[in-house]
């Protein structure tokens, strides 16, 4: 999603054409920069809309782990059929590209739940930073073997690096599918009510969720943090994503610089996400995610400015410092603030801020890309996320202040 396909979708699948297409009977014409965008963006608007009741859902019939199992299978599907695309597949790899995000991001709306279960308050800033951690370590490792598969597909008695690339859409489903078994098969599920079907547990997912929407409006600061952080998030999600498009549409980049600039991402992000879970422990959750704002704020300005394939290394080793800590410390302080026995449901309004932050970002950015016909002014455009998630999350109180426990009481305001 970050590395391979942009590329092969902007280079073999979309090339230099443009796509004309219409929205609500207005005519758009749009690059392969600004389709990507418009994809990433309704995949987000799609699990928004769904995370909370399937949320919901989950808690009420114990069903977390048949829900991630539910949208991972989703992913793997579509990771795998990737495989078969090729130049001028382009609704059909964008179709398979909103897919998979729903999957992927759908099925984070129940992974994250489990850290509730899985993990005492006090050490959820550390074992949430780890999480991350080992994502890219994973990550990382197989980025890199694909990385080489593209380079020398001799190596894997492959004809060319076209094989390859397809190869490697194979390898993602593959890998998702073998690190996926671990945690069906050990991560504890936490307690759930009893609504019998799964018919019964989204009837139930539906009637609580208008009753969690209002508690979440009375506790003021859940309903603060959750807006403060769709607009941080929405900046650090559309960096990620917009990335290596920009790199490719902006400074005109290689294939190579592009893929390995991210596997320095992923790298680096190990001892980055580390290092943000320890300094939360030791200095604070909101200290480190101010922190994180500020590292954003820089680099956005500075991918502003670049020019050249070294400003691009430079960018992808520092975004990769402060990326997965800031995603890692923002759960883990959402986590504390939460009821117990509702991990799901609330981690479902988690999703809605953050994949808000996947539609509102990319949508900007296309759509300044669009009118101004500059991808220098759609990223620089991202500050304003940052700065008003900033000013917002002042008015946050610190759930460890109120409740070092770290379950917030019914009725706490």
């Amino acid at each position: 999603m970050a590395a391979v396909l942009p590329v092969y979708f902007a280079e073999t699948v979309c090339g230099d054409s443009t796509v004309s297409w219409s929205l609500l009977g207005i005519g758009i014409s749009s690059n392969a920069t600004s389709l990507w965008g418009y994809a990433m963006a309704a995949a987000a608007l799609i699990v928004a809309l769904t995370a909370p009741v399937l949320g919901a859902a989950a808690d009420a019939g114990g069903r977390r782990k048949q829900f991630l199992g539910a949208m991972t299978l989703l992913g793997i599907i579509a990771a795998g059929l990737l495989s078969l695309a090729g130049p001028g597949d382009i609704w059909p790899v964008l179709g398979l590209l909103v897919a998979g995000q729903v999957g992927f991001a759908g099925a984070n709306v129940f992974y994250n739940s489990l850290l509730v279960s899985a993990v005492e308050p006090g050490r959820r800033d550390l074992i949430s930073a780890r999480g991350y951690a080992f994502g890219y370590l994973g990550g990382g490792i197989l980025l890199a073997v694909n990385l080489l598969m593209i380079k020398k597909p001799q190596i894997f008695g492959l004809a060319d690096a076209s094989v390859s690339i397809r190869l490697v859409f194979l390898s993602v489903a593959a890998w998702w599918t073998l690190f996926s078994i671990p945690l069906f098969l050990k991560v504890p599920e936490g307690p759930s009510g009893n609504a019998g079907t799964l018919y019964g547990s989204i009837r139930t997912g539906f009637a609580a969720l208008s009753s969690t929407f209002r508690h979440i409006r009375t506790r003021r600061s859940i309903f603060r943090f959750l807006l403060a952080f769709l607009l941080y998030n929405d900046g650090v999600q559309t960096v990620i994503m917009m990335a290596t498009v920009y790199g490719k549409a902006e400074l005109g980049l290689s294939s190579g610089h592009l893929i390995g600039a991210l596997l320095l991402t992923q790298l680096v992000g190990v001892p980055g996400s580390l290092a943000f879970g320890w300094l939360a422990e030791r200095f604070g959750s909101r200290r480190m995610i101010y922190t994180g704002i500020a590292g954003y704020i820089c680099i956005v300005t500075y991918a502003f400015w670049m020019k050249t394939a070294m400003d691009f290394w430079i960018l992808a080793g520092s975004v990769a410092l402060f990326m997965g800590g800031i995603q890692a410390v923002s759960r883990s302080y959402y986590s504390r603030m939460i009821p117990r026995g509702m991990n799901a449901e609330y981690f479902g309004f988690f999703s809605i801020s953050q994949r808000f932050a996947s539609i509102f970002g990319p949508l900007m950015f296309a759509a300044v890309n669009d009118i101004t016909g500059s991808s220098r002014l759609s990223i620089l455009s991202l500050l304003v996320l940052f700065i008003s998630g900033g000013i917002i999350l002042r008015t946050v109180e610190d759930p460890a202040g109120e409740n070092p426990a770290g379950d917030c009481p019914d009725g706490e305001v």
